[in-house]
C-alpha cells in the first residue's frame, strides 16, 4: 500500500521575501507585494513537488508560510486588542535556560539579541478579537490556485493553536487566568479555521507545539504542564467542533531548536491526549535522536489500546535540525516501524518532517540545498517502504 508523504509547513524564504519580512511591523507581508508573495509560494510548492529537481516529491504540500515571519508572529496582524507600542518577552522556564546553558550557550545569548524577535510580542491591552478573516481567505484562495496550477494533489495552510498563542503572547489582563485566556482564544481562532476550511481543496494544519514543547517553554501558565495538557486538547476540539475533521491536521513538537532536549515532555503521557484530538491527522516528531525511540512507547500503548479509526499519523522521519542527510533506506526503516504496528497499519501512516525547515525567518537550522535533498530522500524512502508493506 503506498505511503504518502508531506512536510510540516515552513520552507526556506528567498532573499527578497526575507527583506520584506524584516521591513514588516506586523509579522505578515503586506498584500501590496502580491507578486513577490505568489512567486515565493509557487517556488515553495515546486520545491516540495520536485525536490532537488526530482520527478516525484511530496504528495501533500504547503505554501511554505512565505508571507509570514513565523508561525505565531503573524497573529498580531490578525487580532485586535494588542498594544501598538509596548512589547513583552516570552517567559522561559528554568529548565529551558538550563538546557541551553548546558548544550547551546551561544543560542541562549542570541535569544536576548536581534535574532530573538520571534520571542517578543505586543502586550495584550484588551480581550483579543480575531479580525484577520480577509487575510486568511486571500491566503487560502492563493494556495488553492497555486496548487491547481502546479499539480499538487493537496495543499494545507498553517494556523496557530489556541495553546501555542498563550505561549508566545504572554498572559495579561483582562483574562482571569490561563484557562480563561486559552478558551477565549479558541473561540476567536475558530474563525480563522472556518475561513480556511471554507475554501474547498485546502486543508488546515493547526500548529500546536504547546501539546509537548510547552513543558519546557511555557513560563507563565501557572499550571503544571501535564495538568494543563487535557485543557489544551479540549480547546482545539472546541475550536474545530463541527468542522470537516478529514481536512484538519494538528502538529505537535518539542521545539525546533538545537539543544539537548533532555527536559522534553514524556511521549507516553502526551500520546493519550493526542489521540483525543478530533482532527483527521496528527503530525509529529519521530526522526531526531531524542524521539526516534518513541515508536516503542507507541507500540506499548497500542498493545493495550486501539488507535482511533478516524486518525492518521504523519510521523517525522526527517530531522530538520541536522545537516545529516537521511538515506532512502533510513526513511523506509523508520516508516516500516510504524506501519508494522497492527492497530495502526500503513493505511494510516504518512512520512513527514519533524518540524518546518524555517519556523521563523530569523532561524534556520540547515541550508536550502540540504532541505531539498532531505525531501527528495523522504519521497524515495516512502516508495521503498510502500513496496515492502
Amino acid at each position: 500500500m503506498p505511503i504518502k508523504t508531506t512536510m510540516t509547513g515552513s520552507w526556506f524564504r528567498p532573499e527578497n521575501i526575507m527583506a520584506l519580512v524584516a521591513q514588516s511591523r506586523t509579522g505578515e507581508i503586506d498584500r501590496s507585494h502580491k507578486k513577490e508573495i505568489e512567486d515565493a509560494e509557487r517556488r515553495a510548492i515546486r520545491d516540495q513537488l520536485h525536490p532537488n529537481g526530482s520527478k516525484r516529491g511530496l504528495d501533500y504540500v504547503s505554501n511554505g508560510e512565505q508571507r509570514k515571519a513565523g508561525y505565531t508572529q503573524y497573529l498580531a496582524n490578525r487580532f485586535s486588542g494588542f498594544s501598538k507600542t509596548e512589547r513583552v518577552n516570552m517567559a522561559f522556564t528554568a529548565d529551558f535556560a538550563t538546557e541551553f546553558q548546558e548544550s547551546n550557550p551561544a543560542m541562549l545569548e542570541m535569544l536576548s539579541g536581534p535574532g530573538a524577535a520571534a520571542f517578543s510580542a505586543p502586550r495584550i491591552e484588551s480581550h483579543l478579537q480575531y479580525t484577520g478573516g480577509e487575510l486568511a481567505k486571500a491566503e487560502a484562495l492563493d494556495a488553492r490556485k497555486l496548487a491547481k496550477e502546479e499539480g499538487a494533489p493537496e495543499i494545507f495552510l498553517n494556523s496557530a493553536s489556541p495553546g501555542v498563542m498563550t505561549m508566545f503572547f504572554p498572559f495579561n489582563k483582562p483574562y482571569k487566568d490561563h484557562l480563561d485566556y486559552l478558551f477565549g482564544l479558541a473561540k476567536e481562532l475558530r474563525k480563522e479555521y472556518q475561513t480556511i476550511l471554507a475554501v474547498d481543496g485546502v486543508t488546515l494544519q493547526i500548529d500546536a507545539p504547546d501539546l509537548a514543547m510547552a513543558k519546557h517553554l511555557a513560563g507563565d501558565w501557572k499550571m503544571d504542564f501535564y495538568d494543563a495538557l487535557p485543557h489544551h486538547v479540549d480547546a482545539i476540539n472546541e475550536a474545530i467542533a463541527g468542522l470537516p475533521s478529514d481536512r484538519i491536521r494538528v502538529h505537535y513538537c518539542y521545539g525546533n531548536y538545537l539543544a539537548s532536549h533532555r527536559f522534553d515532555a514524556d511521549y507516553s503521557r502526551v500520546l493519550p491526549e493526542l489521540l483525543r484530538l478530533k482532527a483527521g491527522t496528527i503530525v509529529g516528531e519521530g526522526a531526531n535522536p531524542r524521539h526516534e525511540g518513541d515508536v516503542r512507547l507507541l507500540r506499548k500503548h497500542l498493545s493495550e489500546h486501539e488507535w482511533p479509526s478516524h486518525l492518521k499519523y504523519a510521523i517525522g522521519v526527517i530531522d530538520v535540525k541536522t545537516p545529516f542527510l537521511e538515506s532512502p533506506e533510513t526513511i523506509a526503516t523508520r516508516l516500516e516501524k510504524f506501519a508494522e504496528i497492527e492497530s495502526l497499519g500503513p493505511e494510516r501512516v504518512l512520512g513527514g518532517t519533524d518540524c518546518g525547515f524555517q519556523t521563523f525567518a530569523t532561524f534556520t537550522n540547515v541550508p536550502y540545498k540540504v532541505g531539498q535533498m532531505k525531501l527528495e530522500s523522504l519521497a524515495a524512502g516512502a516508495r521503498l517502504a510502500s513496496a515492502r508493506t
